[in-house]
């Protein structure tokens, strides 16, 4: 009796699990980037914004708060006048780098052959060095000019020696600053009041008549007759006004508009009525239609449609916003 033997089937590998191992794993590094990646942008573009406002803003108007505070209190003199001293001890935070004035320069030399004939077995009050910290005549070179060891002191005693200013002005006004307000942080604060007490009395300027009509004559006499600053300064002044303008532009309702042709639908907002000259060419009223674009809706393409060629969708202006920033993948509940 014959026996046949059964034929070898083969089977395939299972080809799901071990894609299914590696994609589980992506699958979660993907919502957690999609959980996180919103909050992060924001924190960037936030810290962009700051970034820019204390660049442009607080900075310089600090700037100016310590320069302006910094005159009076300015007590440097011209190096020429100043000279070093002869074997001359090591201060504090400068060593043996500072000048001194010709009459303390003799002063010292005095001093100096007077502790010499002292006898050894005689205490003196103080060292040398720390009579010559006493003196008003001891300065701390900054390029040209010198200021004085006292107020050195204040300064490089909570200063980097690599963050120290290079000129007497630019030392002057860190002195400034610490000395009237302590800290840097509470300059910043008061500069900032300062600039909005600035924009409010520059707003009150500019909304009386008088204000408007300067404004005007600057606007159309000088900055509108400069080759390249009429272009740049006229699109800068279109934005401006479009963002701070307290007639802001109202977004009425979300609508579809065939474009950019004929059997292809595109989210548009509706932000008003078109113009005369339109609607009477078209034979119909027609409205202005903001098409924003992905996934940046603050761009896009402005265009008059004919009313009868808008379909209107039941869905408000931020839904159409989500819509168009995530291209088209999160479509509200209702419209699903």
């Amino acid at each position: 009796m014959s026996t046949e033997s059964r034929p070898e089937v083969k089977t395939d590998p299972p080809t799901h699990g071990p894609r299914k191992g590696l994609m589980a794993p992506l699958h979660f590094v993907l919502r957690g980037l999609a959980i996180s990646l919103p909050t992060v942008l924001t924190i960037v573009i936030l810290m962009w914004i700051a970034r820019g406002v204390n660049t442009y803003l607080i900075y310089p108007a600090t700037s100016a708060v310590k320069w302006v505070l910094a005159q009076p209190l300015d007590k440097s003199v011209e190096i020429a006048g100043l000279e070093r001293l002869p074997s001359a001890p090591e201060l504090e935070r400068v060593g043996r780098n500072y000048l001194v004035t010709p009459s303390l320069k003799d002063e010292y030399v005095r001093e100096a052959a007077r502790r010499r004939g002292v006898a050894s077995t005689e205490l003196l009050p103080e060292s040398i060095d720390e009579w010559l910290t006493r003196q008003a005549g001891v300065y701390v070179p900054f390029t040209q000019r010198a200021v004085p060891y006292e107020h050195y002191l204040v300064i490089a005693r909570q200063t980097h020696e690599n963050e120290m200013p290079r000129t007497s002005t630019g030392f002057y006004m860190d002195y400034a600053a610490e000395r009237s307000f302590g800290s840097l942080l509470n300059l910043s604060l008061v500069a900032i009041i300062l600039i909005l007490v600035l924009l409010y009395f520059l707003g009150r300027f500019v909304s009386v008549r008088l204000g408007a009509w300067i404004v005007h004559k600057i606007e159309d006499g000088i900055l509108g007759r400069l080759p390249v600053i009429r272009s740049v300064y006229g699109s800068v002044k279109q934005v401006s006004d479009f963002l701070f303008s307290e007639n802001q532009v109202e977004y009425r309702r979300v609508v579809a508009i065939e474009y950019p042709r004929r059997g292809i639908w595109s989210l548009g907002l509706v932000t008003g009525d078109s113009m005369m000259d339109i609607t009477v060419a078209v034979g119909e009223p027609c409205v202005s239609v903001l098409v924003p674009s992905s996934p940046m809706p603050v761009t896009g393409y402005t265009m008059s449609v004919p009313r009868s060629h808008l379909l209107d969708l039941n869905m408000s202006v931020d839904q159409a916003m989500q819509f168009c920033i995530s291209c088209g993948v999160l479509v509200p509940r209702n419209r699903r």
